[in-house]
């Protein structure tokens, strides 16, 4: 065996955006004529939380909820949601302890569930039809609550990205199993200026990232003014210690004969798209739920492939679920 190379670095994608020093990177005319598209803010208390959402588009129009990852926020969407909003109703939220939502002392599948379903009564997600519910990776989680708890509710699903793994036979798909929460000093610094944090940034899990504006984006809308012993500056906006402190646990039936229907859609670069887990997932889904993989894409597809991501979304959604008759 050979001694370690002491000279081997990790790859310059695990702080992306650490060379330009805080400065905004360029970004396309797309990107920006997104982010400037108006929406409407809104909240609506659940649980004795106060949890905000953007929407766009008439209410009336067939509804689309967006929920986001761990440790993310509402604003991951934002770049995305005009594409959609030209003919649905849509919206995107933040999970309590992330964003701009309040933290809890205590969380859960069961709340998080309560979440989506007040955020599609708010925002008129369910005036036209039943509407459809969008998640990435931990959201996709809690997209699946929904579906299992009261599927009937949704016009579909659509999951992104989210591991699963392989049912036990008794247990069926135990996915978190909860267990320790992170430090009381993680995530918790506060930065004297906000380029810091900025220059700090990485996704978790780890992976290349090409185009930096959206990373730069979600990263700054990801922060927040904060007092440190230091003196004023700047924060994330998520609890530390919310991330694996509560069990998720589904039945493993659910994918198989769901109350609404399903779709998946995975990066081909993914470690969630290869493996036993995958494969059982798309053996579940053959003859019943749509399935893509996004070429040249990792975890966070929408952040690698953002137009392919735009396209198979827009085109998911003009044909799926298929309804019969008038």
């Amino acid at each position: 065996m050979s001694a370690p190379d002491k000279t081997t670095k990790k790859p310059a994608y695990t702080r992306p955006l650490r060379h330009l020093a805080g400065a905004r990177p360029p970004a396309p005319d797309w990107f920006e004529r997104a982010i400037a598209a108006p929406s409407e803010e809104g909240e609506v208390a659940v649980a004795g939380a106060k949890i905000r959402y953007s929407a766009w588009g008439e209410v009336g129009r067939p509804g689309l909820l967006f929920v986001h990852g761990g440790r993310a926020h509402r604003n991951w969407w934002r770049p995305f949601t005009p594409f959609l909003a030209d003919t649905r109703r849509v919206a995107a939220l933040d999970l309590s302890g992330m964003g701009d939502s309040d933290w809890r002392e205590e969380y859960s599948l069961d709340l998080l569930v309560d979440e989506v379903f007040a955020v599609i009564e708010a925002a008129g997600l369910d005036r036209a039809e039943r509407p459809i519910v969008v998640g990435h990776s931990f959201g996709g989680w809690v997209t699946l609550g929904a579906v299992e708890r009261a599927g009937e509710r949704l016009g579909g699903a659509v999951v992104i990205d989210s591991p699963l793994g392989v049912p036990d036979p008794s247990e069926g798909y135990v996915v978190n199993r909860g267990g320790a929460s992170a430090g009381p000093d993680s995530g918790t610094r506060v930065y004297p200026t906000i380029e810091q944090p900025i220059t700090r940034f990485r996704f978790l899990p780890d992976q290349p990232a090409e185009h930096l504006y959206l990373l730069d984006f979600i990263a700054r809308e990801g922060l927040r003014p904060a007092t440190g012993e230091n003196g004023e500056g700047w924060t994330w906006k998520f609890d530390p210690h919310k991330p694996g402190n509560f069990e998720i646990h589904f039945e493993r039936e659910l994918l198989r004969a769901s109350r609404c229907p399903l779709a998946f859609i995975y990066g081909e670069k993914s470690a969630f798209a290869a493996g036993d887990a995958i494969d059982h997932l798309r053996e579940q889904a053959r003859g019943r739920s749509p399935f893509f993989l996004i070429p040249e894409a990792y975890h966070h597809l929408m952040m690698d492939q953002p137009i392919a991501f735009i396209a198979t979304l827009r085109t998911l959604l003009s044909c799926w679920p298929v309804r019969v008759g008038g």
